[in-house]
């Protein structure tokens, strides 16, 4: 199927074929960053107020994160 996504405008796709274009794209961005010493943000079910985050580091380790009121700032709630 990719290769029929892949010959199609986004526009076109459904949401699968556009998953399937976007995926390997996502996951290698995601592995770049962390290799380079970044965290990767995303939000889940934990997450119960907006300025909540979890961060996921390059050895596995998750922390609950929320945002602070300053520009880079954030308390750390939660270390799994």
């Amino acid at each position: 199927m990719a290769t029929i996504a892949a010959k199609k405008s986004v526009f076109e796709m459904n949401d699968l074929e556009f998953e399937e274009l976007v995926k390997p794209v996502a996951l290698k961005a995601k592995q770049t960053a962390l290799d380079n010493g970044a965290w990767f943000s995303y939000k889940n079910e934990l997450c119960t107020e907006p300025d909540m985050f979890i961060h996921e580091f390059k050895d596995g380790h998750k922390e609950l994160i929320k945002l602070g009121s300053g520009a880079g700032q954030h308390t750390v709630l939660k270390v799994f």
